[in-house]
């Protein structure tokens, strides 16, 4: 299930996606910082009145605002889907080690089941070692699977 999210091929899409995105706004705030910078230069120069510079300083200050706030939209958004999923190592390793058995032992009881709780003749409970983990994945793979769609 991991690799399998891990190496899907719509969050790999969406993360080419988004960093082409963030290169374009960056070449973008690059651009429009240059020309605020150069403003003060045609104002020291009497290329442009007082009145003007402070009127484009202030329409690239806003733009550059404006593209920083997209930028970091779109940062926290590839971060999203830059995130490998991740089990914790020992649940991994114990996974692998029995993965491949068919017959159950008393190794692997010891190794996955918690406890047993038993409720009455017919009804009881097991609770396994790696249950929150178990659920905790599963969470993000819905969530991993919404933000796809």
């Amino acid at each position: 299930m991991i690799q399998e999210m891990n190496a899907a091929s719509k969050n790999q899409t969406q993360y080419l996606l988004l960093d082409k995105e963030v290169g374009k706004l960056r070449r973008e705030l690059s651009r429009i910082s240059k020309r605020k910078s150069d403003l003060y230069e045609d104002y020291s120069e009497r290329l442009i009145t007082e009145e003007e510079y402070i009127q484009f300083s202030r329409i690239y200050s806003n733009e550059i605002e404006n593209i920083k706030s997209r930028l970091d939209t779109v940062l926290a958004a590839q971060v999203r889907y830059s995130q490998d999923y991740h089990i914790e190592e020992g649940w991994g390793n114990v996974i692998h080690t029995y993965m491949s058995k068919r017959k159950l032992t008393k190794e692997m009881a010891d190794a996955f089941v918690d406890s047993i709780i038993i409720h009455g003749k017919y009804e009881y409970e097991i609770k396994l070692v790696y249950d929150d983990q178990f659920a905790d994945l599963q969470k993000l793979k819905k969530e991993k699977e919404a933000q796809s769609r």
